[in-house]
């Protein structure tokens, strides 16, 4: 009984570590809760939950169908899985566990999020804001659906709506990482980027793994940096995709290499190999990006580190 307590009591703190946005302690305090209790579903899922938010999603799966095997009538457990399946790019069976989730608890605004977050990955915003409205209704001070909510009005591109929805989080939860990256973007597009960098290193300070918080990191140098914005943004978009942003171009080029030697006999404009050249020079410049773009964000993290307030 008093080993069973200890478990509890562990995965009690892992949560608190987690909806601080402390991913790596609360991992260890998942850890050290199923060390001392291996079957315990709960524990299995919210590590699932860590891992996930960590993106290592291999680790993450193996977790969640434990927890899933362990407990098929958990709704956590279908939820969390739905989250990791939908991470895989398998939308419509992450759609199954949701709903399933939603069954078994209908009180319960997370399998909602889900939903949600399966209706954004369809690029349907106007309906996953639809849905998340549903969600607040369940749980009007729920810190994810809040800002879950922000998000999805920020990716349509109504920054105030998103603001709003961010500073209702941080009122409730003034560390939350999540509620802190969410104003952090809003910033920036409002282009208040020391006030962006700001809620940044607040959420790196909560969690320096945080990837979330490194992500808005990354495009406050971007936006700082003509040509590694470019990249930063082009890669952005094409990560979503499957490809890098450095092979696609290198296939460009060797796609259109290979129409010039099909074309060989018919007359070409004059510039078209100063065209061929400089394709080639921006799939060079996409090679070495990543590098130059990583060192300037250890750089920047150094500094981070070394402030008074950190």
């Amino acid at each position: 009984m008093a080993g069973q307590d200890d478990a509890d009591r562990a995965t009690d703190l892992g949560v608190s570590a987690l909806n601080r946005g402390q991913l790596s302690a609360a991992i260890d305090w998942f850890r050290r809760a199923l060390t001392l209790d291996p079957d315990a579903p709960r524990a299995h899922a919210l590590l699932a939950v860590a891992l996930l938010r960590l993106k290592r999603l291999g680790a993450a799966l193996i977790e969640a169908q434990t927890a899933r095997g362990l407990a098929p009538e958990s709704p956590l457990a279908h939820l969390v899985l739905g989250r990791i399946l939908l991470a895989h790019r398998r939308p419509s069976e992450a759609r199954e566990h949701f709903e399933t989730a939603r069954g078994l608890d209908p009180s319960e605004p997370a399998p909602l999020r889900g939903l949600a977050a399966v209706e954004r990955y369809q690029d349907r915003d106007d309906r996953a804001a639809e849905l998340l409205t549903q969600a607040l209704e369940l749980d009007p001070d729920d810190i994810e659906t809040l800002v879950a909510l922000g998000d999805a009005h920020l990716a349509r591109g109504r920054v105030d709506e998103a603001e709003r929805w961010a500073r209702a989080a941080l009122e409730a939860e003034p560390e939350h990482a999540d509620a802190l990256v969410l104003m952090g973007h809003v910033l920036l597009r409002r282009g208040d980027v020391s006030g962006a960098r700001e809620h940044a290193v607040w959420a790196i300070r909560a969690d320096v793994s945080d990837p979330d918080a490194l992500r808005l990191l990354a495009a406050i140098k971007a936006r700082e940096s003509l040509l590694l914005g470019v990249w930063f943004r082009v890669s952005s978009v094409l990560a979503g995709l499957g490809p890098s942003a450095m092979l696609v171009l290198l296939a460009a080029y060797v796609a259109q290499r290979v129409l010039r030697l099909a074309l060989e006999d018919l007359d070409r404009p004059a510039g078209a190999q100063l065209i061929g050249y400089a394709w080639l020079g921006i799939c060079v410049y996409s090679w070495v990006a990543p590098g130059i773009f990583q060192r300037m964000l250890r750089r920047e993290l150094d500094t981070v580190r070394l402030r008074d307030d950190f």
